[in-house]
C-alpha cells in the first residue's frame, strides 16, 4: 500500500468517474449510482453554501443509517464544513451537552430512533442550544434526492451556486479536518475526536486492501455510521474499492439475515455481539449466507470459543479480527487474510502499513518485551488531530515523544501478533495488585451453566477495590456460587477470587453493540453495598447471640 494525498471529495469524484453507473447505495426499494451520489451531494452542498454553511462550520448529522445520512455527509465535506456525527441514542441532556460542546451551528436530523422522536426532542432543547441557528429535517434531503436533482438545481439558483461550489472544493486539502466523531468513554461528556481527510482516506484504503474488497462486492452496513467503524470501514471503504452499500437503519437480526441472504451481500462487518446475535437468534434458524465471503469483527473483545462458533455458522466467511479505536481512524491492526482460524481466534492481527505500535509498562513507561502486557501505544498517519477544545485531555492522550496512549492493555507474541487483554481503566487494583478482569472472565466462562460474564471492580474500604463477577446464567440454570468458588480455587490465585457473585438477567448495550461496562459497574457497586450491609447486620446478630450465651 502507498499513502495517497487525496480528500474524501476527490475519492468520490474518481469513483463516480470510473464507475458512474454502478449501484452505490441501496436500502429497501431505493437505490442510486455513484454518479447520482456525487450529483446529489453536489446539489445539496451548493444549497448549503447559499445557506451559510462553509469552511469550518460545525454541522450535526443525527439520524439512523440512511441514504440521506450518506448524501448529507458528502455534501458537508464538499462545503469545507465539519460534519459532527451524533449518536442516535442520545436523549435530551446528552444531545444538549454534545451540541453545545461541539459548537454545532446547524443540525440535520432524521425522524428518530426506536420510540424517540427527534422532532419532539428538538422542541424541548431548542432554547438550551443557542449556538444552533438552523434545524433541518432530512426529509428535505430526501425530497431533493427523489426529484433526481431537478428541483434541487432550482433551489440552488442554478449554475452560479454550482460554480461557486466547484471553486470551494478546490480549496479543501487532505490535511483539513473531515469530521468530528465522539468517543464512548467514561467521561461525563463524550470527547469529540477530530479526524482529517488524509487519515480517513488512507485508513479506508488500508482496510480495503487487507480485506481484498473490490467492485464485485456489496457491503451490508448495519454498524452505525456515526461511529468510525461505520464511516471508515463502511462508507469510505466502499468508495475507495468500488463496492456497493446496502444500508440497514439499525441492527435487527431478521433484517440483516434478509440482506445477506436475499440482497446478495458479500461483506458483513460488526461487533462480536452482533455476530453472536445473528447465529443464536431464532431469526437465523435454517438460514444460510451463500454469498457472504468476508467481514471484520472488531469494536470489543471476543473469546476464541465465540469466534470459532461464528466461523462454524458461516463456513465461507473470511472473518478478520481487527483492533482500533476512534482516535486511530479506526484501524491499527488486522489479521492476515490467510491466517489460520486458530491464530485469528486468539489475536487481533498485525499493524497495518505505515502505523507503528509499541507496548509500554504501565508503571514506568519503558517498552515491554514480547508476551509482556503493557499499554498499547500508536503512532502513524491514522492518529487523530486531537480532541476538540480539550487541551488537558490532549496532553494526557500523548506521550512526551508523540505516541498516542490508547488506554488498552495488551502484548505482542513472537509472531508479531497483537493480543488485546484489557482496558487500563478496567483494571482492578486490589490491595496493590493489578488484576485483569478478562483473565477471571475467561475462567468463569468455561463453566457449562454460564451464558455471559463481566468482571468489574467495586469500592472496598480496606482493599481499595473488590472483585465482582456479574453472571448471566444459561436458560433454565441458576448461578451456583459454591460450585463457582470450588472451580475457581484450582484456576486462580487467591487474590483474583471474586468477593461478590451477582446474577444478571441481561447486560446493557449501547447503539454500537458494545456492553456498557460503566452501567454494570454502578449496578454491581450498589449490589455490593447492599450485600456488605446485610453481612454486617448478620454479624451483629451473631455477636449479640454470643454475648447473651456468655452472660447466661
Amino acid at each position: 500500500m502507498k499513502l495517497v494525498h487525496k480528500t474524501i471529495i476527490e475519492c468520490l469524484a474518481e469513483r463516480a468517474g470510473a464507475d458512474g453507473e454502478k449501484t452505490a447505495v441501496e436500502t429497501g426499494g431505493w437505490s442510486c449510482t455513484y454518479r447520482q451520489l456525487d450529483l446529489f451531494s453536489d446539489l445539496l452542498a451548493a444549497q448549503m453554501k447559499r445557506n451559510g454553511i462553509g469552511t469550518g462550520v460545525h454541522v450535526g448529522i443525527w439520524s439512523v443509517n440512511s441514504p440521506e445520512w450518506v448524501v448529507t455527509f458528502f455534501a458537508l465535506v464538499k462545503t469545507g464544513a465539519v460534519p459532527v456525527l451524533l449518536n442516535t441514542c442520545f436523549q435530551d441532556d446528552e444531545i444538549t451537552q454534545v451540541l453545545n460542546y461541539a459548537n454545532v451551528e446547524v443540525l440535520y436530523y432524521g425522524e428518530g430512533y426506536k420510540t424517540t422522536s427527534y422532532r419532539d426532542m428538538i422542541e424541548r432543547i431548542r432554547e438550551k442550544t443557542p449556538n444552533i441557528r438552523r434545524f433541518v429535517s432530512m426529509d428535505q434531503v430526501k425530497d431533493g434526492m427523489n426529484s433526481a436533482g431537478s428541483r434541487y438545481a432550482d433551489a440552488t439558483h442554478g449554475q452560479k451556486a454550482f460554480a461557486e461550489l466547484q471553486e470551494a472544493k478546490k480549496k479543501i486539502r487532505p490535511q483539513d479536518t473531515a469530521c468530528m466523531i465522539f468517543t464512548s468513554g467514561t467521561t461525563l461528556v463524550p470527547k469529540g475526536v477530530l479526524l482529517s481527510h488524509y487519515s480517513l482516506v488512507n485508513n479506508a484504503a488500508a482496510v480495503s486492501e487487507a480485506m481484498q474488497w473490490s467492485g464485485r462486492d456489496k457491503m451490508c452496513i448495519t454498524v452505525p455510521m456515526f461511529h468510525c467503524f461505520g464511516l471508515t470501514v463502511g462508507i469510505l471503504a466502499c468508495v475507495i474499492c468500488g463496492a456497493g452499500m446496502y444500508l440497514i437503519p439499525c441492527f435487527r437480526t431478521g433484517v440483516v439475515w434478509d440482506a445477506i441472504e436475499n440482497q446478495r451481500c458479500t461483506i458483513l462487518n460488526g461487533v462480536p455481539s452482533m455476530f453472536l446475535a445473528l447465529i443464536r437468534s431464532s431469526n437465523g434458524r435454517g438460514r444460510t449466507a451463500p454469498f457472504l465471503n468476508s467481514g471484520i469483527i472488531a469494536g470489543s473483545p471476543i473469546t476464541p470459543e465465540d469466534y470459532n462458533e461464528i466461523c462454524e455458522r458461516f463456513p465461507s466467511l473470511h472473518l478478520q479480527p481487527s483492533y482500533g479505536q476512534t482516535e486511530t481512524s479506526p484501524c491499527v491492526t488486522i489479521a492476515d487474510w490467510n491466517d489460520p482460524q486458530g491464530k485469528k481466534s486468539a489475536s487481533a492481527g498485525k499493524p497495518i502499513d505505515f502505523v507503528s505500535v509499541r507496548i509500554c509498562s504501565v508503571s514506568n513507561g519503558t517498552v515491554e518485551k514480547l508476551d509482556k502486557d503493557g499499554e498499547i501505544q500508536v503512532k502513524g498517519y491514522n492518529v487523530m488531530e486531537g480532541y476538540y477544545h480539550l487541551p488537558q485531555a490532549n496532553r494526557e492522550a500523548f506521550t512526551a515523544d508523540g505516541w498516542l496512549k490508547t488506554g488498552d492493555i495488551g502484548h505482542f507474541d513472537s509472531d508479531g501478533e497483537l493480543h488485546v487483554t484489557g482496558r487500563l481503566k478496567e483494571m482492578i487494583i486490589r490491595g496493590g495488585e493489578n488484576i485483569s478482569p478478562r483473565e477471571i472472565e475467561r475462567a468463569i466462562r468455561a463453566l457449562d451453566w454460564v451464558e455471559q460474564v463481566k468482571v468489574v471492580g467495586v469500592p472496598d474500604k480496606v482493599m481499595q477495590e473488590a472483585i465482582a463477577a456479574c453472571i448471566i446464567p444459561k436458560q433454565g440454570c441458576q448461578v451456583d456460587r459454591n460450585g463457582l468458588f470450588r472451580y475457581l480455587d484450582k484456576k486462580l490465585s487467591q487474590y483474583k477470587m471474586p468477593s461478590y457473585v451477582f446474577e444478571f438477567k441481561s447486560f446493557p448495550f449501547n447503539a454500537s453493540g458494545k456492553i456498557q461496562l460503566e452501567k454494570i459497574r454502578k449496578q454491581a457497586a450498589v449490589l455490593a453495598e447492599q450485600a456488605a450491609k446485610e453481612k454486617k447486620e448478620e454479624a451483629q446478630i451473631w455477636q449479640t447471640r454470643i454475648l447473651r450465651s456468655n452472660m447466661s
